[in-house]
């Protein structure tokens, strides 16, 4: 597997098919984890945390040390350098995806064909065309579970927001805003070939840091029906952009504005949703594991009825005490073991699900369908940035970038403006004489 080679998902029709691994009633999945950078952490102490569904069977990485650094922090089974071999294993029931996303379809509808249930990492792909083959490996093996990680979808300030929605709590919901502020260094880019590219992440900020918030706004408004969107490369030394800004109508009518930068000076998320009514806040920090909300209304009283109809709805988790957590993680670093933290933080929640599902041969947490409606909303905003003009959605195969972004062409359509030339011109100007 190239980790940076692109990627050409082929027809999982043509492939043979391999039944999913049995195993014996209640015991735990055997878990592979596919994929040791960053984002393994979160996924091998989910699983860590669930016990009773699941043990660290194998991890596979191509850079065979990382695999090996990994096996030995997370306790698993073995170390792989080459993903189909943990595919081949019978031991292994259940996969995370946890690569670079240009490789997420390969490797999903690799592990759809051999039998093995799918837990894949945001972005699902970086191209609708992509994310549309791994949708057809889904549609032939209704036996296997495929899930993709929006975890902020089982957060409970997420869920009352949605809830209090849905039972019209707010009114009619007609305005939305949407702020992503993200602070990293140039060397976050350097440190990993390829980040920030089109061809490896499929964008920049919104599709990487963002898409998790587009994913709440479509949980939350529903269908996408056209964009407006502005953007550029201001700071760091990447190909896509570190900044965005666009508009999002919605088919309810309701209108949203987005924000997001990866140059920010602070590192916070918030989404407002505004009803006839009241309106409703959900937003923190964006890696954390629990987040603020807040309900406004007109009168301490009327705020004070939603609060308590929203927390009805869904009842706020609680932490352990302070000293408990403290004296738990002192034990962890003495055994040099990473803390497992209480069971509705980070990625434990979606983990369990999908772990649960899998059980209970039940709907998923997060359905392909579902993972490609905010690839689809990213893909629109990119391209009503790079053809500065209003883009409907729903145009499928249509879409001019619907095999993905060419960083030549972006540049050549896109027409970006060199703001300090820009700048220089505006000073030649102001300085003539009149």
């Amino acid at each position: 597997m190239s980790a940076t080679g692109s990627m050409t998902a082929s027809d999982p029709m043509s492939a043979k098919l391999t039944a999913p691994a049995s195993i014996a009633a209640g015991a735990p999945f055997g878990i592979g984890v596919i994929g040791a950078g960053q984002i393994i952490k979160r996924h091998a102490v989910a699983y860590q945390a669930l016990p009773g569904l699941a043990r660290l069977v194998a991890v596979a990485d191509i850079d065979a040390r990382r695999a090996a650094e990994a096996k030995d922090r997370y306790g698993f089974g073995h170390a792989l350098s080459d993903y189909q071999e943990l595919l081949r294993r019978d031991d292994v029931q259940c996969v995370s995806v946890c690569t670079p996303p240009h490789v997420h379809a390969r490797i999903v509808i690799d592990a759809i064909r051999a039998g093995k249930h799918v837990l894949c990492e945001k972005p699902m792909a970086t191209t609708l065309a992509d994310a549309d083959a791994i949708i057809r490996a889904c549609d032939e093996r209704p036996d296997v579970r495929v899930s993709f990680v929006f975890q902020m979808r089982l957060d409970a300030a997420h869920q009352r927001i949605r809830r209090m929605i849905e039972a019209g709590s707010l009114g009619r919901v007609f305005k939305a805003s949407l702020s992503v502020a993200i602070r990293k260094t140039s060397d976050y880019y350097t440190h990993a070939p390829g980040r920030g590219t089109w061809g490896q992440d499929g964008g920049g900020v919104l599709i990487n840091q963002a898409i998790h918030q587009l994913d709440s706004l479509i949980t939350f408004l529903g269908t996408p029906v056209e964009v407006a969107a502005a953007m550029g490369t201001f700071v760091h030394p990447i190909e896509a952009e570190d900044t965005l800004v666009g508009q999002v109508r919605f088919e309810s009518g309701a209108i949203a504005t987005i924000e997001c930068c990866s140059a920010a000076l602070e590192r916070k998320f918030g989404i407002e949703v505004l009803g006839q009514h009241a309106a409703m806040r959900v937003g923190g920090n964006p890696d954390g594991h629990m987040f603020d909300w807040q309900i406004k209304a007109r009168g301490s009283a009327a705020r004070g009825a939603l609060r308590r109809q929203a927390l009805r709805m869904v009842p706020a988790p609680r932490d352990p005490p302070k000293l408990v957590m403290r004296w738990q993680k002192t034990s962890a670093k003495v055994r040099h073991r990473d803390w497992l933290p209480p069971g509705h933080w980070e990625h434990i929640p979606i983990v369990r699900a999908f772990l649960e599902s899998v059980r209970n041969r039940g709907d998923v947490p997060v359905s392909a369908w579902e993972a490609r409606r905010s690839l689809e909303l990213a893909t629109a905003l990119y391209q009503a940035a790079i053809e500065r003009r209003v883009v409907k959605m729903s145009q499928g195969w249509k879409c001019p970038f619907y095999t993905g972004f060419n960083a030549s062409v972006v540049k050549e359509r896109s027409a970006p403006v060199d703001w300090r030339e820009a700048e220089q011109a505006r000073s030649t100007v102001g300085a003539q004489p009149v």
